[in-house]
């Protein structure tokens, strides 16, 4: 199977042109989690899936490294963008997919940036009125195109964010399936964030809609005026604005390598 490897501002991603209906039925979960295992396997914080749309001049499936489907990711929505104009099956310009939570509007180019326009996020629970008493924090919850539960935090080294993170990934107040977890500093007069992603598991360099979700907070809060800039864990930043077609998410969106792989062994073997 042939792939690329991308980079979203330190989301790294699997990426496979499925256009022609090659790959329907052996992207399953094993064989995504398989593929997705650092140091196994190529390693990725998730697959994309580039397909054909009636409605768009594409479509995107995204699946986390657990090998399962998620609604959708912002900095693989940047890359598959950009991997369409690479394929080419999209732009120059402006071009338009879809993902699971809707149709996306992207500009791309002939830079590595990449400007994507999400579906309309909204507040679930504003900061300051969600209170976590358990772990004795208070934070907001948004949903821009998934939930995130976002913490403002100002020390994000002081070991906390390890500790709290993965119990707030499944906190009740977030629903059954529970949230990616964000926490925001800006202590050091900028904003810094780092996310812990259901799915995933655990740490990831950067996340999009995370970084929306805090844009959008902070912002409602009267903490942060947009556009922001908002530096990830990978030392990449992110971009988030509106404008009069809503809100967008802007950062580096790059091909790493290309290669083949055959299918990996996902018994532990």
């Amino acid at each position: 199977m042939k792939f690329c490897k991308m980079s979203g501002s330190g989301n790294d991603f699997i990426v496979v042109d499925n256009t022609d209906g090659s790959l329907d039925g052996i992207l399953d979960p094993g064989m995504i989690s398989g593929l997705c295992r650092r140091g196994l396997a190529i390693g990725a914080d998730g697959l994309l899936e580039l397909l054909r749309s009636p409605v768009a001049d594409f479509a995107m499936r995204y699946y986390n490294s657990d090998g399962h489907p998620a609604s959708m990711c912002g900095n693989g929505g940047r890359c598959i963008a950009r991997f369409a104009l690479d394929r080419g099956v999209a732009g120059p310009g402006l071009v338009t997919f879809t993902s699971d939570s809707g149709i996306h509007r992207a500009l791309v180019d002939s830079s590595w940036r990449v400007r994507l326009w999400m579906t309309e996020p909204r507040i679930l629970a504003g900061a300051g009125k969600l209170r976590l008493d358990d772990v004795g924090i208070v934070a907001g919850l948004a949903d821009t195109g998934v939930p995130h539960l976002v913490v403002e935090h100002e020390d994000l080294r002081d070991g906390v964010f390890e500790r709290v993170a993965p119990i707030l990934r499944r906190h009740a107040a977030a629903g059954p399936a529970g949230a990616n977890v964000d926490f925001v500093s800006s202590g050091r007069g900028r904003l810094e964030m780092r996310t812990w992603e259901r799915g995933v598991e655990g740490e990831t360099l950067a996340c999009g809609t995370g970084a929306v979700a805090v844009a959008l907070l902070l912002s409602q809060a009267g903490r942060a005026s947009l556009p922001v800039e908002i530096l990830t864990r990978g030392g990449l930043e992110l971009a988030v604005g509106r404008d009069e077609k809503g809100w967008w998410l802007e950062g580096e969106a790059r091909i790493v390598y290309r290669g083949e792989t055959v299918a990996p062994r996902v018994d532990g073997d």
